[in-house]
């Protein structure tokens, strides 16, 4: 299929050129997809050796110095320490932890507050109505237990909230006739879902299907992956990149880089914007989502330190609210060469954006700032002082 708008510049090149290399050396290491969403393939001359990836990634700063200021300019000199740390990671050995969380997102590489954390926890507590003397963690796996729903039932349960949530955010936004999510069981992955977006307003939601699932975390997953979360954020952005100022090389988004958090941040958000907050179960969730990822981060960050893994495995159960099968996989997350960085896209991400929406109080011009552009950390944060 041929591309849909030409590769008009020398800098759209060598930033295609990059990823394309990148990606290809990342999948042949460890299988690790670096190009995850792509609006507008393109078959370009590889970049066959490091030399003329490093040489590519020195001619892409020279044009980027050379752009008038702007929001190209600012989104590709974003980029740039993104590539350079990527080299790194693909090529070995991976920058440390903090390198990566400054470098691919632009994020402050700290950790999350044990204050803010132990109030999550205290807003479980009031939500379970669990007494400061009784096992906090027994009562959610109890209460996630009573919210169960068996396998057979998880694909129709899904597929019910995916259209609940279509209906609701087609009241947020001017969504295409054509577009539409397809859902798929998936078995054996180390992850919960997925949303592969192709073109022409079209995704995949993958759905592990092997996991224990709550109806209120499919509620979260509907919302997350497809509407208003994954799947409109690109379906917006592909309008955008054919109808609008959408700079060519942005088709591309990296698995590691600053556009990451913006991204998780709408999906940790999308049951906000569709005011899916009123009842327990729903308050229920998006606490549990925000504690557990402020305790992936914190997981990250005991890795980093080399602690025992004894003493990650007890955080895990602890802070998180977990059974240890869900601490095993949430440590082995945390181990992950490129992956645990990608937990502080959920925890920072999500608590820019939602500071912005509760602020604006639902105003729409919040949407039109967040979704259709390419949105890195540092212009996101610009259009929203603009606002």
């Amino acid at each position: 299929m041929p591309p849909r708008r030409p590769v008009g510049d020398d800098a759209a090149r060598a930033f295609l050129r990059l990823a394309s290399a990148l990606d290809r050396r990342s999948r042949a290491r460890d299988g690790t997809r670096l190009t995850p969403w792509n609006l507008d393939p393109v078959r370009l001359a590889p970049l066959a050796t490091w030399a003329e990836i490093e040489e590519a990634l020195d001619r892409l700063t020279r044009l980027t110095r050379k752009e008038p200021r702007g929001f190209r300019r600012d989104w590709l000199d974003d980029h740039l320490p993104t590539l350079r740390a990527l080299i790194r990671q693909v090529r070995g050995p991976a920058p440390p932890l903090p390198r990566q969380v400054r470098d691919f997102y632009d994020l402050p590489p700290r950790p999350a507050a044990e204050a803010e954390l132990e109030s999550l926890r205290r807003e479980v507590r009031r939500i379970l109505h669990v007494g400061r003397e009784d096992g906090l963690r027994s009562a959610v796996e109890t209460w996630e237990r009573e919210h169960r729903v068996t396998s057979d039932a998880v694909l129709p349960t899904m597929e019910r909230y995916l259209g609940l949530a279509r209906r609701d955010a087609r009241r947020l936004f001017k969504l295409p006739k054509a577009e539409r999510v397809r859902l798929v069981a998936t078995h054996g992955r180390s992850i919960s879902g997925i949303c592969e977006y192709t073109r022409d307003y079209q995704s995949t939601v993958k759905l592990n299907v092997d996991l224990r699932w709550t109806w209120p975390a499919l509620r979260d997953m509907a919302a997350h992956e497809a509407y208003p979360g994954h799947h409109v954020h690109q379906a917006t952005r592909e309008w955008e990149y054919l109808h609008g100022d959408f700079p060519r090389e942005a088709a591309v988004s990296l698995a590691a880089c600053p556009m990451g958090p913006v991204e998780e941040g709408i999906g940790e958000n999308a049951m906000w914007f569709l005011r899916w907050d009123r009842t327990p179960e729903d308050l229920m969730t998006l606490a549990l989502n925000r504690l557990r990822w402020g305790t992936e981060v914190n997981l990250a960050f005991m890795v980093h330190r080399d602690e025992p893994r004894r003493e990650l495995l007890r955080y895990a159960m602890h802070s998180g609210l977990v059974d240890w099968k869900q601490a095993v996989r949430d440590v082995r997350y945390a181990r992950h060469r490129t992956w645990a960085s990608y937990a502080f896209c959920y925890w920072y991400g999500t608590a820019m954006i939602r500071k912005q929406f509760l602020k604006m109080d639902g105003d729409p011009a919040m949407f039109d700032v967040l979704y259709w552009r390419p949105h890195t950390v540092r212009t996101l944060t610009a259009a929203f002082r603009r606002l």
